[in-house]
């Protein structure tokens, strides 16, 4: 298992803690470039087609979808590995395509290149826990899992993500919602610094005092401005133990399930939260809706007892009730491992923002859902989440202060899950149309338009729609860190010169 790269960082991670050496300067890239990609001169490994079984692996992601043949892929092994690299592909007329992967679950081909370099981070993943347990070093190619695996044995906790195999990269870079943004905020409000390569071959230190635009722009403004080798986050004393688990409901419940939610959140706090997941679960796979509840510092879990009550002793009675306590984040991360492992691999993730828990919003998507899912058997497998986190924690940060938007929204996903190649469009058109009609419906709910989520964009959504006001400032950054647009994938940023 990937997560347990962790226990065992001598094997996987050949380096961590950026050397002097490799904090380099502008004029310590001014040698010539290198004349092709074999003559590279790193510690790291480069693989080709023709480097057979190491090369498919290196090339799998979350989706099969998101997989593309790259020409090249290298694997750093130190972080002044990536600057030759990326000589070599401004040197090319015209220049190589370069593609960053971190962990590789976006199901978009953003961390793949067809004909192009990928750099696969996935030697790079050491985790390191400061001395004083204050903050936490984590490279760029490490898995929630590996942060995980070290935060529990050392019973501390960090902003991450509910599911261990999502990268710490792209996680981070989108702004970062988890299990614990109602209690601490985003991953980029614990983020003290970061350790950058640039488009012109610098590795330089971000933070709020060196490079604070570059460090404004990664947090929330995704991978436009350079590959991020390592991050240092704030650490925070244990959160558990943890009640967790489901609550499932058939689909005939749905009104009910609805009604119940708007009076749950009345008395929500910053403890408890709950994904909801619309599915047609075996064997039957008939429609169903289920709670996944995550209640921190629940001791005895009697906190878990009082706020799952509207959902047990109503009208309205579960037909699976499995909840219990768990000790940490790394358990937590694993909860879904038997369900992901069973799920269709092409898959589309489509997702967006939305204001509140609508009743008239959410039976909108169930209708669609469960007319699309009823289509055909080759889709299913195809679900909607929904995520409810108190968001008073993460809108309490000021407009402007991150290039993450910040204001009161909560966000969902649709995954367009196909057996077959045949479905995967259909699955592209229905994920595409749900998240439109949430966008639109919400707007007419609330009043407000709240735009596309980065993390779930397919990269063609207009950057205003996503970033809003902090576009221009992100715009700047762009000109000043890649004026020439090296990082060209995902939702691309279009340099402004001033």
């Amino acid at each position: 298992m990937q997560c347990l790269r962790a226990i065992f960082p001598s094997k996987f991670a050949l380096t961590f803690k950026p050397a002097k050496s490799e904090l380099l300067s502008a004029k310590q890239q001014s040698s010539p470039p290198p004349t092709s990609m074999e003559s590279l001169q790193i510690q790291g490994t480069i693989l080709t087609p023709e480097s057979g079984d190491a090369y498919a692996a290196a090339l799998k992601r979350n989706s099969d979808l998101s997989s593309l043949p790259a020409k090249y892929v290298v694997q750093p092994a130190v972080f002044a590995d990536i600057p030759p690299v990326l000589a070599y592909a401004a040197s090319q007329k015209p220049p190589v395509e370069i593609a960053v992967k971190g962990g590789g679950a976006h199901s978009a081909t953003w961390a793949s290149s067809d004909g192009g370099i990928v750099i696969d981070l996935s030697k790079l993943n050491k985790v390191v826990l400061a001395d004083d347990k204050q903050s936490i070093s984590v490279q760029g190619g490490a898995y929630w899992g590996d942060v995980y695996e070290v935060t529990s044995k050392a019973q501390v906790d960090v902003v991450g993500s509910p599911l261990w195999f999502v990268g710490v990269g792209g996680f981070t870079l989108g702004g970062g919602f988890g299990p614990l943004t109602s209690e601490y905020g985003c991953a980029v409000d614990n983020l003290l610094s970061a350790t950058v390569v640039l488009a012109d071959g610098r590795i330089v230190k971000a933070s709020k005092h060196e490079e604070p635009d570059l460090f404004w722009a990664i947090r929330g403004g995704g991978g436009q401005f350079g590959v991020v080798v390592e991050f240092v986050f704030k650490v925070y004393p244990p959160v558990g133990p943890i009640s967790s688990g489901i609550l499932a409901f058939p689909g005939t419940e749905i009104d009910k399930i609805l009604a119940i939610i708007p009076e749950w959140k009345k008395t929500q706090t910053s403890r408890e939260r709950f994904t909801m997941n619309f599915s047609r679960p075996a064997p039957h796979f008939k429609p169903s809706i289920a709670i996944l509840p995550s209640v921190i510092h629940d001791t005895d879990g009697s906190r878990a007892q009082t706020v799952l009550a509207p959902f047990r002793d109503g009208d309205v009675k579960p037909v699976l009730d499995k909840v219990g306590s768990v000790p940490d984040m790394l358990t937590v991360s694993h909860a879904a491992d038997a369900a992901m492992a069973a799920a269709p691999r092409r898959l589309v993730i489509r997702g967006t923002l939305f204001s509140d828990f609508f009743p008239e919003l959410l039976k909108g998507v169930w209708d669609k859902w469960v007319a699309f899912t009823e289509t055909s058997e080759e889709v299913r497998g195809s679900a909607v989440l929904w995520d409810l986190t108190l968001p008073d924690k993460m809108a309490s940060v000021p407009a402007g202060e991150t290039a993450l938007k910040r204001q009161p929204y909560y966000w969902m996903a649709v995954q367009g899950r196909s057996t077959t190649d045949a479905s995967v469009q259909a699955c592209r058109d229905f994920t595409a149309s749900v998240v439109q009609f949430v966008r639109e419906k919400n707007a007419e709910l609330a009043g407000q338009d709240m735009g596309w989520f980065l993390n779930m964009c397919q990269g063609h959504e207009n950057p205003e729609d996503v970033f809003g006001e902090n576009l221009t400032r992100l715009r700047k950054v762009k000109a000043k860190y890649d004026p020439t647009k090296v990082w060209s994938k995902g939702l691309v940023i279009e340099p402004l010169v001033e």
